[in-house]
């Protein structure tokens, strides 16, 4: 019924020279800011009427491939399904005139890329969030440090300190009160892992070594970090209840002073402060091993606004786009504080004076590097098969059964589904005409450095 209600096909409703445009949106934390800001928009066009329907995460992916199968689609929706998909089937517009080359360069590098926001160099996607959405850091209590006598300025930047500091703590407080809280979430625990490692081995920024060209999981800072995380738990600088709860308890507890310090991405401000109703926070780089920089492979993931190609009302979608350009960042993805727009150099009120801070520090950590996709779409099946026949969750659950002791040596773990991933790696190549170990190997890469193919 709901797709019957707000498909494309022959549902968008015209009344005499006022035209109502169907959209969907599956970001939760988006339905609030999306009603205002069209609520902004119809009072500027009176002639157009955005008919929105928020999407429960639930039901979003069945949603949409109902949609697709159905060919009803609205005029407008926020990206669900691979591009690749739509384009083949001639479901999505290009919007090449709503972003000429001049318009594109306003967009932090990294958001324009093939199989994601573009294809065959054709824009697809109005992009909404950052390619730098995604960057972990460390967020502290400053009621937690006051109380046992630590200067902001002594917040650790080195593992060391983290573990100097979270011992101080909880010897202080009679072992009420821990240096850290964690989750136990497998992709939280992943994050942490992957990004903690790039400072150890930085060829490797997720699961795959660019200078190889092949999967890469015993990596030497995969196997520090996992044995970081542990040395917390076991000599109780991290909270023992940190691998038992999902991230929503994680931040209860770190806003209820029971952790001085909590690791995780630039969306927790706003979850602290929503959420917990807890402002007397703040955050900081991560520490590293020794202190020195890390980085977060950006653009991983497109975010933005589709159009339906079969939308009988392409030039009221134009100008709805059109605002779009100018308002949505600041009035949408600024104003929620869960990430920083796509756009460069938006200017608007900030959420929550911490929010500055976290923006600095995307900005900073995240850098473009090499993407296969690049090369050939090929990659997505290709990766999409390789893990599915590989049956298990990247690093995370492994580093959890780490820390719970169901796995007794890390190194030897990691250098089994090493050669697992790399003996499937290499029986796909066979199945894939297009790609090959050289579409995976980028010599002229330095890390730490932007690189420019992926822009």
């Amino acid at each position: 019924m709901l797709l019957a209600a707000c498909g494309n096909d022959g549902d968008t409703k015209t009344e005499g020279d006022s035209v109502t445009l169907t959209m969907w949106n599956r970001y939760p934390e988006l339905n609030q800011p999306f009603e205002a800001f069209i609520a902004g928009f119809e009072e500027e066009h009176s002639d157009i009427t955005i008919e929105l329907q928020n999407i429960p995460l639930a039901s979003n992916t069945a949603q949409y491939q109902t949609a697709i199968s159905e060919n009803s689609l609205p005029d407008i929706f926020t990206t669900q399904p691979s591009l690749d998909e739509l384009v083949e089937l001639d479901l999505v517009k290009d919007l090449n005139e709503i972003f000429p080359e001049e318009v594109k360069d306003e967009f932090f590098p990294g958001t324009w890329f093939e199989g994601g926001t573009t294809l065959n160099d054709n824009v697809y996607v109005l992009p909404m969030f950052s390619p730098n959405h995604g960057v972990n850091m460390l967020y502290y209590n400053k009621n937690v440090l006051e109380e046992y006598g630590i200067a902001e300025s002594d917040i650790p930047q080195t593992w060391d300190e983290m573990m100097t500091v979270g011992k101080q703590i909880n010897e202080a407080s009679n072992g009420s009160v821990y240096g850290f809280m964690w989750s136990n979430v497998d992709w939280a625990n992943a994050g942490f892992v992957h990004m903690m490692a790039t400072a150890i081995s930085p060829n490797t920024p997720w699961k795959f070594d660019f200078k190889e060209g092949e999967p890469s999981f015993a990596t030497e800072g995969n196997v520090e970090s996992i044995e970081f995380l542990k040395q917390m738990y076991d000599e109780g600088v991290m909270h023992p209840m940190s691998i038992e709860v999902d991230t929503t308890k994680a931040e209860a507890n770190f806003a209820a002073g029971k952790a001085a310090f909590y690791i995780s991405g630039n969306w927790t401000g706003t979850n602290l402060i929503e959420g917990s109703d807890f402002e007397e926070w703040g955050v900081v780089d991560l520490p590293t091993q020794d202190g020195k920089p890390w980085y977060y492979m950006n653009a991983r993931q497109a975010d933005g606004l589709m159009v339906n190609n079969n939308t009988e009302h392409w030039e009221e979608v134009k100008v709805f786009l059109e605002y779009a350009k100018e308002h949505l960042y600041s009035e949408v993805i600024l104003a929620t504080g869960t990430t920083q727009p796509a756009k460069m150099d938006v200017e608007g009120e900030l959420p929550f004076p911490q929010f500055e801070d976290i923006l600095d520090l995307m900005t900073e950590r995240a850098i473009p590097v090499p993407k296969p996709t690049e090369r050939t779409l090929e990659i997505v099946d290709f990766e999409t098969e390789l893990f599915s026949r590989l049956g298990w969750n990247d690093i995370g659950e492994v580093a959890v059964g780490y820390m719970t002791e169901s796995i007794d040596d890390i190194e030897v773990e990691l250098n089994n589904l090493n050669e697992e991933a790399n003996e499937v790696f290499n029986e796909l190549l066979e199945e894939f005409s297009d790609v090959s170990k050289e579409t995976y190997q980028f010599p002229d890469w330095e890390p730490f450095t932007p690189y420019e193919g992926a822009e």
